[in-house]
């Protein structure tokens, strides 16, 4: 309690500094939402923080919790659309012009949320609060065999029996969401929705490789038994395998075989479009996870111009290193086959890399103070993304300890060392790590003061566009400052996000093909080609979450040179950094008018 009231008055500082002097500095301050402002708080106020109160109660109940996995059976799919209705309809009984400026962004971040998930429930596929919808509830990089087994493997609590019984328990549950699952595979072919068979192919051998494990020695079981083992617990073992063997693989089994079943009535055709109501499909996805308003055209054309602006950039960076043959793309594609940046092909080569990255998050920490008053302190370690699933797996991504004592974890795809060359790395830990994804995490889960529901809702253009900007802050605090070939590997990664645009609504509006996508993003990123095709089968099953951080970041950047001009000399870009921050999740559009209102 005594950190997060230090956190809090810290952020009133900065947010002073930066001119705030509207309520939301002061509820910065505060702590519970209804009772410290009910003394001089507008009625609406007060009945508007009572409503999200109890809405956010019931969104994280339908999550699921520590003991329980949330519901994925087509009944709780139809019971949270109208659950989602009644909550729009709630939220049109307060009166939008009675409430204060920052209840006005709450109440405008409600309406969003529930706008968009009462439009994507209504529709097939995958669809949760993160706002991230696929048209396709199994595939290479979602559902439950993907997200599920290193939560309950590797973070169930394991201390004493009631724990071992709590995590038994969970295995049972994971078996029925894969049932869950398939039911609503069957039933949206049924509609016509199966997914592209170059998809259907990856995600077979994926879950092929979950099935075919070895009972206690997969990802499901094999961190938890260990822990038990090391907690004196007994039985564990046996109880875990008979678990896994007579009701999770038939499971996988029946799951497997519905996807199977697919393939004779599957094509190529990589787009949303292809698919029944693609059109309105990819614009409700586009809006929901960029929270902005762009006509997939328009966005198509914004991406060319900052694909062009970007490559110019590197251009004369590689010209100041010497290498002024062939492209951009051609160029970079060369550093990566440079001797000076890989390690070799073998287990040693890859630890080489994963110590390379700890001592650059180690030195970047450092550096903090040159973009932030507020600076947590929360570990984080590096660790390679598990070989079961590194071939759908992006290039790196970020997992927050729900416990602050225990570490969060940055995970690198080393399935190719090829990939990983050393002049990328350091980018990948600004973005994922510090100052992004794990920094903003830190800094959100210490600052207190939120709502519930500010603290339950999530948003891709924020979140993404956050670890964006927080490449651009790496650069502009000195990461770069004797590392030329890193700052190469910055703007490569920012053109890398702005090249994910174009090929995002390339497949899904101008109807590219996927072998387009895979030439055009090797021609212009400088991707190594598998790890295009990677990330091209990832947009194909996620339409316009690849676009969400070039646009969430641009508009960061956009609302920054806004109060920067406003303010003059009294701005403090290290108090705007902490209040995007501390301000929470909020839509860009939302976010724009904060700022504003600073």
């Amino acid at each position: 309690m005594e950190v997060n009231l230090m956190r809090r008055r810290e952020l009133l500082v900065g947010a002073v500094a930066l001119g705030v002097t509207w309520p939301l500095a002061a509820r910065m301050a505060g702590s519970n939402p209804v009772s410290d402002t009910a003394g001089d708080a507008p009625a609406e106020d007060i009945r508007l923080a009572g409503l999200l109160q109890r809405h956010a109660e019931a969104l994280k109940a339908e999550e699921g919790g520590v003991d329980r996995l949330a519901d994925y059976s087509l009944a709780a799919r139809a019971r949270r659309r109208q659950a989602t209705l009644q909550r729009l309809a709630e939220l049109g009984g307060i009166e939008r012009a009675a409430l204060s400026a920052t209840a006005t962004l709450d109440y405008d971040t409600a309406r969003f949320v529930y706008e968009a998930m009462a439009d994507q429930y209504g529709r097939y596929g995958f669809s949760d609060l993160n706002l991230r919808p696929s048209p396709y509830v199994v595939s290479q990089m979602n559902g439950a065999y993907f997200w599920l087994p290193d939560g309950i493997g590797g973070r169930s609590p394991m201390k004493d029996a009631a724990d071992a019984d709590r995590y038994v328990d969970k295995l049972g549950q994971f078996a029925v969401a894969l049932d869950q699952e398939t039911e609503q595979i069957r039933h949206d072919a049924g509609l016509g929705v199966i997914p592209p068979d170059f998809i259907l192919t990856k995600t077979l051998r994926q879950i092929a490789t979950l099935r075919d494990a070895a009972p206690t020695g997969n990802a499901l079981t094999a961190s938890a038994l260990a822990r038990a083992h090391d907690a004196g617990i007994a039985d564990l073992d046996r109880r875990a395998s008979a678990i896994f063997v007579e009701r999770i693989v038939p499971a996988l089994q029946r799951q497997s075989a519905a996807l199977a079943a697919l393939l004779p009535r599957a094509d190529d055709r990589a787009g949303i479009w292809a698919k029944p109501g693609g059109e309105a499909y990819y614009a409700s996805a586009l809006h929901s996870n960029t929270t902005a308003s762009y006509a997939p055209g328009e966005l198509h054309q914004l991406g060319l111009a900052w694909v062009e602006e970007l490559s110019t950039e590197i251009d004369q960076l590689l010209r100041a290193q010497g290498l002024a043959r062939g492209s951009v793309g051609e160029r970079m594609a060369a550093l990566d086959r440079d001797p000076r940046f890989l390690q070799p092909d073998t287990e040693a080569g890859r630890q080489a890399i994963i110590d390379y990255a700890s001592a650059h998050l180690d030195r970047i920490k450092g550096l903090l103070p040159r973009g932030f008053r507020v600076i947590p302190d929360r570990p984080v370690e590096v660790q390679r993304i598990s070989p079961a699933i590194q071939d759908g797996a992006p290039g790196a991504f970020y997992s927050a300890s729900s416990d602050p004592a225990q570490t969060s974890t940055i995970f690198l795809n080393l399935r190719s060392v090829a990939e990983n060359a050393l002049w990328r790395i350091p980018t990948l830990l600004h973005h994922e790590g510090i100052p992004g994804h794990h920094f903003q995490d830190s800094v959100l889960s210490e600052a207190g003061g939120l709502s519930l529901f500010r603290r339950t809702v999530r948003f891709s253009a924020w979140t993404e566009g956050w670890a964006l900007y927080a490449e651009q802050l790496a650069d502009e605090m000195g990461a770069f400052e004797s590392d030329p070939f890193g700052r190469i590997g910055y703007l490569q990664g920012q053109l890398f996000r702005a090249c994910r645009v174009v090929v995002d609504t390339g497949l899904h509006h101008a109807r590219w093909t996927r072998q387009q996508a895979i030439d055009w993003m090797v021609a212009n990123a400088g991707e190594h080609r598998d790890a295009a095709e990677r990330e091209i089968d990832r947009y194909c099953v996620y339409p316009g979450q690849a676009c969400s951080f070039m646009v969430g970041k641009q508009q960061i950047v956009a609302s920054r040179e806004k109060a920067r001009q406003r303010l003059g000399a009294r701005f403090d870009t290290r108090a705007y950094n902490d209040f995007i921050l501390a301000s929470g999740p909020l839509p860009m559009q939302v976010l724009d008018g904060a700022v504003a209102l600073a």
